[in-house]
């Protein structure tokens, strides 16, 4: 069907093409020689069609040539009118040429061949912006009908730079827009009082109350791709006060506007910090042309790294992870993009042959290991499971990377190994004492990269209010006072790619995350941002802490030695000296608590280990 049409539209672009010469031809004449009623007489039979037949042949051509027949009429803009004139004066010039071989005549005349030519282009031009005028004046109609069907929402647009042009442009060429923007606010004196695409630029920040008002908005839609947390909470606040919506176009994120949408304030936007800008071209030579192996892949941090080191053109990547689903969906969105690039494998870390098979199979250069359990108070109740996947799944990836040649492994870790007070924590404390013990002992490079919670995770707070508050509440917060470091998860793969690109061995490296961020205001940003009132609409209530939980993390601890590194968002610690037998000894005996059941001692173990481990002891159980 669509087909037909734009066979049908073609062919009547080219009739009226025709009918532009005919027009053209016949008109010049009687403007030229207006008392000369009957100037076809003087030549022959069919010389006046043989030229109109010919012209319209070569105008035809010349379309075909510069593309004016591919261009859609109903968005016929700058581009496509530099085309036509383009076509219609080579036309013209090829006209005049040939007619200084021909015999004098009316026809051939200079006079003639250049107001024709001009008559032509009018035409062309006439012609093909009839259509994106009537397209706008039913764009226009059908606007008017559905907002007073209450289909459509009267939009503000915050910002009139490129995102906010690009996005007034679209929605106003879109018959089928959900939003119709009706004025701009931007905080640059010099667009005020502008129009962008129709659209007046009403005035700054100190104007958005007052727009909304007048102009009965309905939606704001935030288009500043770097809004600072401040800006977005400014107006998000005024918008909670009108009860009109707010929403963001054009994330920093976005890769370029054209796949950008309209979507949802979210709390990633209002805990956003000024992003980690990569080292490109140092990242970039990190990953290409290397073979990848990420255990953990399919997870929210594992997946984000897949998803990177394929843009930033490995040669090939393994997914590993035990999850068969997670697996499914990842491959599911990468394959379709870079097919046989992925390889998907099915596989615990605790299962030293399996990791061994793989590795064999693919001989990986690189190696992210993002496989872990992370949740805390789940890790309490089952507290060897840490210890075997945390601590002894780790040490086997690790030895398979020394025993296949592995280039850099890169260990994702927590800042909840600092000063631990749950089990979780200090068995990734004893992973990372493990890798830099192995680092010193083989030609493999192991470095690890600590970051703090990460929004968006499967595990996130973020995820568990919104359901909370979806079912009218209350939301549970543990302590008034509980502050956490939070990331996006862009920032912290973004960490992990430049450490992996930084490391010689040995190193943690940690993110400067900025200032940690109370639970309790991240509860009422969230109840905010659904439209309701904290502790009016939604309840928050306090529950206390949860077994091996601390009111506050922290990134380092006091004897480890912090540098600064090129990216001033990402900081060193440097390895503390320890005597490498004396802890492999130490590490062994943790594994043979494990293997023989002893909790208690597993324990004793784990604080011999991490001296700094103060453990909670309303643990649930220990078994």
């Amino acid at each position: 069907m669509q087909r037909a049409k734009r066979i049908i539209a073609l062919a009547a672009l080219m009739i009226w093409d025709v009918i532009s010469i005919v027009v053209s031809a016949l008109v010049t004449p009687k403007i030229l020689y207006p008392s000369n009623g009957n100037w076809m007489s003087g030549y022959p039979e069919g010389y006046i069609l043989s030229f109109v037949a010919i012209s319209s042949l070569i105008l035809i051509i010349l379309n075909i040539t510069c593309g004016n027949y591919s261009s859609s009429l109903r968005h016929f803009g700058l581009g496509e009118i530099t085309r036509v004139l383009l076509s219609c004066a080579i036309y013209g010039v090829g006209f005049y040429c040939g007619a200084q071989f021909l015999p004098e005549s009316v026809l051939f005349q200079s006079k003639f061949v250049i107001l024709m030519a001009l008559l032509l282009t009018l035409m062309q031009l006439g012609g093909r912006s009839s259509v994106r005028l009537i397209n706008e004046i039913q764009a226009i109609a059908t606007t008017k009908a559905r907002i007073k069907e209450g289909k459509i929402r009267r939009a503000l647009i915050y910002g009139a730079g490129e995102a906010g042009a690009y996005l007034c442009s679209k929605c106003r060429a879109d018959k089928n827009t959900d939003i119709i923007p009706v004025t701009f606010i931007d905080d640059n004196p010099g667009l005020q009082g502008r129009k962008i695409h129709g659209v007046k630029v009403y005035g700054g920040a100190d104007k958005l109350e007052e727009a909304i008002k007048k102009f009965d908005i309905d939606e704001v839609v935030v288009a500043i791709p770097s809004a600072s947390k401040q800006l977005l909470k400014a107006t998000m606040e005024i918008c909670r006060e009108n009860r009109c919506k707010i929403t963001s176009f054009g994330s920093i994120d976005d890769v370029e506007l054209s796949t950008a949408r309209v979507t949802n304030i979210n709390i990633e936007e209002l805990l956003r910090r000024d992003s980690v800008h990569l080292n490109m071209n140092v990242v970039r030579k990190f990953v290409e042309n290397k073979t990848v192996i990420v255990t953990g892949g399919a997870g929210s941090i594992g997946s984000e790294i897949c998803r990177q080191v394929l843009k930033f053109g490995c040669k090939h990547l393994v997914i590993f992870d035990i999850h068969e689903n997670g697996l499914f969906f990842i491959e599911q969105e990468l394959k379709p993009i870079y097919g046989d690039k992925i390889s998907m494998r099915l596989g615990s870390i605790r299962d030293q042959a399996r990791l061994d098979e793989v590795f064999t199979e693919f001989s990986p250069e690189l190696v992210f290991h993002a496989a872990a359990h992370k949740h805390v108070p789940m890790m309490e109740y089952s507290p060897k499971e840490a210890i075997k996947n945390n601590v002894k799944g780790t040490i086997n990836v690790a030895m398979a990377s020394i025993m296949h040649k592995v280039d850099k492994f890169i260990l994702i870790s927590t800042d909840k190994a600092v000063n631990p007070t749950n089990i979780m924590g200090a068995s990734k404390r004893i992973a990372e004492k493990a890798i830099q013990l192995l680092d010193n002992m083989s030609d493999t490079e192991f470095s690890a990269v600590r970051f703090g919670n990460v929004l968006g995770s499967n595990g996130s707070v973020v995820p568990f209010f919104r359901k909370q508050i979806e079912a009218g509440g209350p939301v549970t917060v543990t302590h008034p006072d509980m502050r956490r470091y939070f990331m996006t998860i862009p920032e912290a793969v973004q960490l992990v790619l430049e450490a992996g690109a930084m490391a010689d061995g040995g190193e943690i490296f940690v993110l400067n995350m900025g200032e940690p961020v109370k639970i309790y205001d991240l509860a009422c940003d969230l109840i905010k941002l659904s439209g309701y009132e904290p502790n009016v609409d939604i309840e928050i209530v306090f529950t206390g802490l949860r077994p091996g939980e601390k009111l506050f993390e922290e990134i380092s601890m006091k004897d480890e030695d912090m540098t600064k590194t090129p990216n001033d968002k990402i900081f060193i610690m440097k390895p503390i000296e320890t005597d490498e037998s004396l802890l492999a000894e130490q590490i062994k005996r943790l594994e043979e608590t494990v293997k023989n059941e002893n909790t208690d001692e597993m324990f004793e173990m784990v604080k011999v280990l991490v001296p700094t481990f103060n453990h909670n002891p309303g643990a649930p159980d220990k078994k």
